[in-house]
């Protein structure tokens, strides 16, 4: 074949590679890209919902219950098994309890971790619960949430109250009061005595209300100039189906008590509350006279405490009858101030008045409801910034108008989201997407929320991490297909060519 002929077949080999060379280079990049979409799995999506605290607030040797429930969402692509969920101080130094092996959790599944313990001193407990999951890959992922358990001495309370020194009976009033936040149930008060002869000694009660008190009277009898002592007993079922007891003992002589009861009682309480908000002080007045008290009038007045209603009337009090009048007061701060009670009743036709002074403890609770932020994670893509965090209630009060939303920032733009109110010891979570220009390395969170009618603000700042930009290098792989379609096509045209020739 003539020189005239194979140029033409030079130039044909030289197009070929050079197809081969330029698709390779376009089409492997593509075919990475594929590959990598094809390949990216979500994983599961797991969470902790509906914490409990059973009872709410225990007291001291209490079987507390916390339980978690941990869900996998609808959208997760895929199942999770539940290995451990551990309850710890959040220091990491104590364990309160674990439950392991709690089964696999598919999409749009849950599961329940149940967890008891015993808090033996009182005190604000401000623990963490960590699950572990292992995916399908085998790699263990752990979470953490924080959990808060306010272990008080606000458990049922008993004195003994003891009137009459003349002669050898005694009138003898057992005050049992509910200071929890649970009623307590099953009461069963046995009254015994050391030297005391005690009529119809048990009494029992269904059920006593959290935040009341109930009065059990006795008849009892002692030697002239004799001594002994009285002893009560309680036992009662709290909120977690416990049975507990209570003791207290008094001694008795023949000066035990005074003459006689000549007027109602007045007790005071006061709950916690935060300084500025408003908290309820309570005035008991109990009618210990044999008779009906009617036109009762009940004032109370501080130096230091502003009440927002200062009096409280009630046509009558029935013999025997105990009954509570509720007064709002706010102080600017925490502390012990006097209040003065004063009591106007009609007995038997004659007006009469009883006045008490009084210092009461105006506390703060230990452990006020608190929002913190938590899982918190903030990534740029492009013009948009993407804050995706949880609103955790820290506290044992719940938390209302929660309000998220990004701060002043230059290149960060303003975004706002409503959380509403958040239970003690709960959390939900928010997405914020404001815009942005050029990098940010932190960007501003400012948190409102309100507890105990005051609203509580602060800000965070956020570190902002840069979204991977996808990998557009060149990738080894097989030929593409176009090119080969062309090589196969010229190969055709120059096998045409040369039979021509």
């Amino acid at each position: 074949m003539s020189p005239t002929v194979r140029r033409p077949l030079s130039v044909v080999a030289t197009t070929v590679v050079a197809v081969l060379l330029v698709g390779s280079a376009t089409g492997a990049p593509l075919a990475a890209a594929n590959n990598v979409n094809s390949t990216q799995s979500t994983g599961p999506q797991i969470s902790l919902s509906d914490v409990s605290i059973t009872p709410s607030r225990p007291a001291p040797g209490d079987l507390v219950e916390i339980s978690a429930e941990v869900s996998n969402a609808a959208t997760s692509s895929e199942t999770a098994e539940v290995q451990t969920v551990r309850l710890e101080s959040r220091s990491g130094f104590k364990r309160y309890g674990q439950v392991r092996d709690l089964g696999t959790v598919t999409p749009g599944g849950s599961v329940t971790a149940p967890l008891t313990t015993t808090f033996e001193e009182p005190g604000v407990k401000k623990l963490e619960l960590t699950v572990s999951v292992k995916t399908n890959d085998d790699e263990l992922v752990q979470f953490n949430y924080p959990v808060t358990v306010v272990v008080s001495e606000s458990g049922p309370k008993m004195s003994i109250d003891v009137a009459g020194s003349v002669g050898r009976y005694r009138e003898i009033a057992v005050n049992v009061s509910n200071g929890q936040l649970d009623a307590i149930r099953n009461l069963d008060l046995t009254l015994d005595g050391r030297n005391v002869r005690i009529g119809d000694p048990e009494r029992l009660d269904a059920k006593l209300e959290p935040g009341t008190k109930r009065t059990f009277t006795y008849s009892g009898s002692i030697p002239d100039g004799d001594t002994g002592s009285v002893t009560a007993i309680l036992e009662y079922t709290n909120a977690m189906g416990q049975t507990q007891e209570l003791e207290r003992t008094v001694g008795l002589d023949a000066t035990t008590g005074s003459a006689a009861v000549d007027g109602p009682q007045l007790a005071l309480s006061v709950a916690d509350g935060l300084p500025g908000t408003n908290r309820p002080v309570n005035v008991t007045v109990a009618n210990g006279l044999e008779g009906d008290l009617s036109q009762v009038e009940v004032a109370v007045d501080s130096p230091v405490a502003t009440f927002t209603a200062s009096e409280r009337v009630t046509s009558q009090l029935t013999a025997g009858e105990t009954t509570d009048f509720r007064f709002p007061a706010r102080v600017t701060e925490s502390g012990s101030y006097p209040v003065t009670v004063t009591l106007n009743y009609t007995d038997d036709g004659t007006r009469k008045q009883v006045t008490e002074r009084f210092q009461a403890a105006f506390d703060a609770p230990p452990n006020p409801g608190a929002i913190e932020l938590t899982g918190v994670e903030a990534v740029a893509r492009g013009g948009t910034l993407e804050i995706t965090a949880t609103a955790s209630n820290v506290g044992s009060d719940e938390v209302k108008s929660v309000i998220v939303s990004t701060g002043e920032a230059e290149n960060v733009g303003r975004k706002k989201y409503f959380v509403g109110s958040v239970d003690a010891s709960d959390f939900s979570s928010f997405t914020l997407e404001p815009s942005v220009r050029g990098n940010v390395s932190t960007v501003p969170v400012e948190v409102s929320y309100v507890v105990d009618d005051v609203r509580r603000n602060y800000t965070t700042e956020i570190p902002v991490t840069q979204a991977a930009a996808p990998d557009r290098s060149p990738q080894r792989g097989g030929l593409p297909i176009v090119p080969i379609l062309v090589v196969v096509a010229v190969i055709a045209a120059v096998v045409i060519y040369r039979r021509r020739g």
